[in-house]
C-alpha cells in the first residue's frame, strides 16, 4: 500500500525492537513515522502534530492504552486509533472498539493484515476529513445564505405547509417590530397580514403550493410604529421536499411599495394639476365675469327687497341669502383651484415663526373659544425661510382643520421649535378629536377628496404644495378615534432648490 500522501503514523509502546519493525514496514509506503516510548510523550506529541494513524501497545509503562484512548481522540479528532496487545481478551477488544479505536490487533500479527488494517483505517480517516470539510463548506454556504438573508432590505419569510413561520429575517422583524424568535412558530397570516386581507392571502399561498404558477399580490401590513404599509409579495415553493410540520415549503419575499405607491399618486396628482392649470388659464376669466356679475345682481336685488313691506320680503330675502352663499362659496372654489393649479411666485425671506404663529393662534381663539376646545401654544423661537403670507395661509388651515374634528372639552396643541441644529423648524398641530381612519389617512392630501360636507377638497393639497414649494415636508399622523397630529418641516437657513 501507499498513502495518497504522507500520512502521520504515531506508535506509543515502549518495544524499541517492535516499533523500529512497524517504522521500517510503513515508511517505505509513505508514512512519517513518530515513536514514543510512553502515554504521557504519546499524547504530548498528538496535541502538538496530531495524527492520521496512532498504533498504541495496551500496557505501557505510564497508563493504559485503553485509557489514553479517548485522550488521544481528543487530540486529533480526524485520525484513528488502533489498540496492540500479546494478551487479548473478548472484554478488552470490545471495551477498545466501544471507546474509539479503529481496529484491536494481537500480537504478533501479520505484516499484510496490519498493513491492510492500517490502509482501511486510513480510508475511514480520509472520509471523516471529506465529511468534516464538507460539513465546513455547508456551515459556510448556509452563513453566506443567511448573511443574504439578513442583510437583505425585502422582507423574506419560510412557511411551511401549513403556514407557519420557520424563517424570519431582520428586515421583516424591524418593519413589524416582532423579533424573529417571537415570529417563528405563529402562523404567517397573524404575524404579518392584516384581517381583512387574510382570505385572499391564503387563497393565493393555497394555489401556489397546488402548483399554481408563482406571482405577486400586495397586502397591507401594519408596521411596528401603526403606521399601515403596502407590502408586494412574492411567493415560491421551496426546492427541497420536506416535512409539512417542520419544513419550510414556501418562501414569502416581501418589498415595501407604500413611497413607490405614494409616488405614484403624486405623479398622477401632478399630471392632473398641470391640466388643470391650462385648463384654469383658459377658463378662470369666463366664470369670473358672470360670477361677479350675479354677486352684483343679487346684492341689489336684496337692497330692492329691503324695501319691501309686503309679508313676503323676509322669506325672500333669506332665499338671496342662500344663493349668495352658494356664489361666495363657488367663488372661494375658484380662488382655490387657480391656487393649486397656477400657484403664484413666493418670497424667499426669513421669517420669525414664533410671531407668525402667534399671530395664527391669536386669529383663531375665538373660534376655539365659542367650540368650547382648548388652544395650547409650546411655540419656541424658530424661523424658516420662505413666503411669509402663504405659511400663515398652511397654519391657519391646519389649525381650522384641527378645531373642526375636535369636540367640545378637547384640546387642540401648536407646537414649534427648531431642530437639526437649526437647519430646521418643525410645527405641530396635534388635536384631540375623532382622528382618521386608515382609509381616508392616505387620502387627505388628494385634491377635491373631502369628508367635509361644505368642503371643497382642496385645502390640504394647497397646504402641501405650499410646504413642498418651501422645500419643506409635511407628515400625517392620526389613530382612529383618538386623535391627529399634524408636522410641518421647514428648511431655516437655506433656500429650497
Amino acid at each position: 500500500m501507499s498513502a495518497p500522501r504522507e500520512a502521520q503514523l504515531l506508535i506509543v509502546d515502549d518495544n524499541e525492537d517492535l516499533a523500529e519493525n512497524l517504522r521500517e514496514i510503513f515508511e517505505p509506503r509513505g508514512f512519517r513515522v513518530r515513536f514514543t516510548p510512553s502515554a504521557a510523550e504519546g499524547l504530548a506529541w498528538a496535541r502538538s502534530a496530531g495524527f492520521d494513524l496512532a498504533m498504541v501497545d495496551v500496557n505501557l509503562p505510564d497508563a493504559s492504552g485503553a485509557d489514553l484512548l479517548p485522550a488521544l481522540r481528543s487530540a486529533s479528532p480526524l485520525g484513528e486509533v488502533v489498540l496492540i496487545t500479546g494478551h487479548a481478551t473478548l472484554d478488552s477488544a470490545v471495551a477498545a472498539v466501544r471507546g474509539g479505536a479503529f481496529h484491536y490487533v494481537v500480537k504478533p500479527f501479520k505484516v499484510d493484515e496490519l498493513v491492510a488494517t492500517a490502509e482501511a483505517a486510513l480510508r475511514q480517516g480520509a472520509l471523516r476529513r471529506e465529511r468534516e470539510a464538507l460539513s465546513r463548506k455547508l456551515a459556510a454556504s448556509e452563513r453566506r445564505y443567511r448573511d443574504v438573508v439578513e442583510s437583505s432590505r425585502v422582507l423574506v419569510v419560510g412557511l411551511d405547509a401549513r403556514g407557519i413561520v420557520h424563517l424570519f429575517n431582520r428586515r421583516a422583524a424591524e418593519l413589524t417590530g416582532l423579533p424573529a424568535e417571537e415570529a417563528i412558530g405563529r402562523p404567517a397570516l397573524e404575524a404579518l397580514i392584516q384581517p381583512e386581507a387574510r382570505d385572499r392571502v391564503q387563497k393565493h399561498v393555497r394555489q401556489t403550493l397546488a402548483g399554481a404558477s408563482s406571482g405577486e399580490f400586495e397586502a397591507p401590513l401594519t408596521a411596528r410604529d401603526g403606521r399601515t404599509v403596502t407590502v408586494r409579495w412574492h411567493v415560491v415553493v421551496a426546492g427541497a421536499e420536506a416535512a409539512p410540520d417542520e419544513e419550510i415549503a414556501v418562501y414569502a419575499v416581501g418589498t415595501d411599495v407604500t413611497d413607490g405607491r405614494a409616488l405614484e399618486r403624486r405623479a398622477a396628482e401632478a399630471e392632473a394639476l398641470a391640466h388643470m392649470g391650462t385648463l384654469a388659464a383658459g377658463l378662470a376669466h369666463e366664470i369670473r365675469n358672470p360670477l361677479n356679475a350675479a354677486l352684483l345682481q343679487l346684492h341689489m336685488l336684496g337692497r330692492g327687497l329691503g324695501k319691501v313691506t309686503s309679508d313676503e320680503r323676509d322669506p325672500l330675502l333669506a332665499r338671496t341669502r342662500v344663493v349668495e352663499g352658494e356664489l361666495r362659496r363657488l367663488e372661494r372654489l375658484l380662488s382655490d383651484f387657480l391656487e393649486l393649479a397656477r400657484p403664484r411666485p413666493m418670497a424667499r425671506e426669513p421669517v420669525a415663526l414664533q410671531e407668525l404663529l402667534d399671530d395664527v393662534a391669536s386669529f383663531q381663539e375665538p373660534a376655539a373659544a365659542a367650540a368650547g376646545v382648548a388652544l395650547v401654544r409650546c411655540i419656541d423661537v424658530a424661523k424658516a425661510v420662505g413666503d411669509r403670507e402663504r405659511l400663515k395661509q398652511v397654519f391657519h388651515n391646519l389649525l381650522v382643520n384641527a378645531l373642526e374634528a375636535t369636540p367640545q372639552g378637547g384640546t387642540v396643541t401648536l407646537t414649534c421649535r427648531s431642530v437639526d441644529a437649526g437647519a430646521c423648524a418643525e410645527v405641530v398641530v396635534a388635536d384631540t378629536g375623532r382622528g382618521i381612519s386608515a382609509t381616508t389617512r392616505e387620502r387627505v392630501f388628494e385634491p377635491f377628496f373631502t369628508t367635509k360636507g361644505a368642503g371643497t377638497g382642496l385645502g390640504l393639497s394647497i397646504v402641501r404644495q405650499i410646504v413642498e414649494r418651501h422645500g419643506g415636508a409635511i407628515d400625517l399622523e392620526s389613530v382612529d378615534g383618538r386623535g391627529t397630529s399634524v408636522t410641518v418641516r421647514l428648511r431655516s437657513t437655506t433656500d429650497p432648490e
